[in-house]
């Protein structure tokens, strides 16, 4: 509602809404308190109304859509691999856009606006005004070349991990530790992270050239280990598992298209992990 459509206003409108809703400023119309306050209730409304309209009949078979999901880059690619080949061979009119997850990407206000259907991500604290539903658990491990001195293949001691070198992601999220940093804090410990890398697809080429450590899930660093000469290694028992899950804004919650789209993505997780 903007003071440019003071001229369709209608009497109708604001006895029903018992306010004038614009009034004359120093510069023209301007919106009341009343008004500013309505603003944020009729966009949902607004939103809502846009979503009924693009869900009416739809149809897996038929339809013709792209699917915008937001995605952390510590996401396992074979997972994305086959969750486009589940829903682009159902339907070849179907697309998925998967959108990275950075510190400039709001992704609460993506997710109301439909900037995007869904996030997969493992960021330990989501939104809690949010809907989740996890996709599966992964243990941590440490990942590092052949021939470093903590390859050994025992599970590593807390006191040797925390004198370890480290390289780790740059966090998705402005201000707030990842899952590993977390995990770590929470039991009141640091690592001594010396470099940090803007995308996953960088690690093994530092870790080759390197004696740092680069701490994952198991299910990424078994996907690294089989095409690089790197070794994987137990992480302390202190940190906790990694959950991976799926993120969507209320207003989609019953949407056909999405429950249809968070099916496929839960089908695939349930046959490529063990189910939770």
């Amino acid at each position: 509602m903007g003071a440019a459509q003071g001229g369709r206003q209608t009497p109708l409108t604001r006895k029903a809404l018992g306010d004038k809703l614009l009034v004359k400023g120093p510069v023209g119309l301007t919106l009341t308190e009343r008004a500013m306050v309505l603003q944020g209730p009729i966009r949902e409304i607004l939103l809502q109304l846009s979503a009924l309209d693009t869900e009416a009949g739809f149809d897996p078979v038929t339809d013709q859509r792209t699917f915008h999901v937001g995605c952390g880059d510590c996401v396992l690619p074979s997972f994305i691999a086959r969750i486009i080949d589940r829903v682009t061979t159902q339907n070849r009119r179907m697309q998925v856009r998967f959108l990275t997850i950075n510190p400039s990407f709001d992704s609460a206000t993506a997710l109301e606006t439909g900037a995007v259907d869904l996030i997969i991500n493992n960021h330990p604290r989501p939104r809690e005004d949010l809907r989740t539903s996890t996709l599966y658990t992964d243990e941590v491990v440490c990942l590092m070349r052949q021939g470093h001195p903590l390859a050994e293949g025992r599970r590593l001691r807390l006191a040797r991990y925390l004198d370890a070198d480290h390289l780790a992601p740059n966090p998705s999220a402005r201000g707030e530790n990842g899952p590993i940093s977390g995990s770590l804090m929470r039991s009141g410990y640091r690592r001594n992270i010396v470099a940090t890398i803007p995308e996953y697809s960088l690690v093994p080429f530092v870790l080759l050239e390197s004696d740092l450590i680069f701490t994952t899930g198991r299910q990424f660093a078994t996907e690294l280990v089989r095409y690089f000469p790197l070794e994987m290694v137990p992480a302390p028992t202190e940190f906790e598992p990694l959950r991976f899950y799926q993120l969507w804004h209320e207003r989609k919650h019953n949407s056909a298209a999405n429950r249809w789209l968070r099916e496929q993505i839960r089908v695939v997780a349930n046959s490529q992990f063990k189910p939770v």
